[in-house]
């Protein structure tokens, strides 16, 4: 699908009046399959416009969108990746504890059971 047919995503919130504020676009939000793990391919900041344009993709339909968005959505963007940085980091602080003690409770039961010897750690 060509960037140009990507309809726009805008976060909208309902007032107490009954009308409805429309908010910046949510980037990490695919506009084609709704997959919220969008990332940006490439951002450059406009110099006079206080825009970027940025490249955007999502791995999970492989759509690819360009466009510019105010510093505000751009913002909202960067704190959404900042967060899912912050996601990663801790998975996989978590899956290496996790293989850490796995690999000292094996070698454990292997000292244990007389299945290391002084040759194993020789080179």
């Amino acid at each position: 699908m060509h960037p140009d047919e990507n309809p726009p995503i805008a976060h909208r919130a309902e007032l107490p009046s009954g009308g409805q504020e429309v908010g910046p676009e949510l980037l990490h939000v695919c506009a084609h399959c709704s997959g919220e793990l969008v990332y940006p391919l490439d951002w450059i900041e406009e110099e006079d416009a206080g825009r970027w344009l940025m490249i955007l993709r999502c791995p999970d339909c492989e759509a690819i969108r360009e466009g510019a968005f105010p510093q505000q959505t751009v913002d909202l963007f960067a704190d959404e990746l900042d967060r899912g940085e912050a996601e990663l980091l801790r998975a996989l602080e978590r899956v290496t504890r996790e293989n850490m003690t796995e690999a000292a409770d094996f070698f454990i039961r292997a000292l244990h059971a007389d299945l290391i010897i002084p040759s194993d750690f020789q080179r």
